[in-house]
């Protein structure tokens, strides 16, 4: 096989790939606005769910509730202006083009307090969806994204689903 049709067929099998992972999606976590994911959240409280990896399901819905949460009251940390006006602006930008957000699903925001590993799921969705339901209503100053840095409340909304998508990518 010469190098043009590998990579050719490398690049369709990548994408059958991709898109047939990304069907296997409920259609609420395809989109990228609050409200089908409102629903899809409330979906889940009865449901019995797991993550693989390290957070279990209270760890990751309490993560998910500090960054939509944060990202009204502020950061209690965040990367350098530099940082967060070149690479971070970029890596918003590349995420919000592919519709879709990558990091590491293990790693706690910046500066934020331990995650509460015990208690309810059911609490800890009802946290994110309090927290998701008052950003929609939030009319106050965003703060800056502590790697993203100023987003508008369109761009926050998206990148609050994105991060939730992401992490729902290791829904057992």
């Amino acid at each position: 096989m010469n190098r043009r049709t590998f990579l050719l067929s490398s690049i369709a099998g990548v994408s059958l790939i991709g898109t047939a992972s990304w069907y296997a999606i409920p259609a609420a976590e395809k989109s990228l606005s609050i409200k089908p994911m409102l629903d899809y959240l409330r979906s889940l409280k009865t449901s019995e769910i797991e993550f693989a990896g390290k957070w279990n399901a209270v760890q990751t819905f309490h993560h998910l509730a500090q960054s939509v949460e944060y990202s009204m009251v502020g950061y209690p940390e965040a990367k350098s202006q530099l940082f967060q006006s070149t690479l971070g602006r970029i890596a918003f930008h590349a995420f919000s083009e592919k519709k879709q957000m990558r990091h590491n699903l293990e790693e706690p925001i910046p500066g934020a307090p331990m995650l509460i590993a015990i208690g309810s799921k059911e609490e800890a969705i009802n946290r994110l969806i309090s927290a998701l339901q008052a950003f929609q209503s939030y009319t106050g100053k965003l703060a800056p994204h502590f790697a993203f840095g100023n987003l508008t409340h369109a761009q926050y909304e998206q990148a609050h689903v994105m991060h939730i998508q992401n992490h729902f990518q290791l829904l057992k």
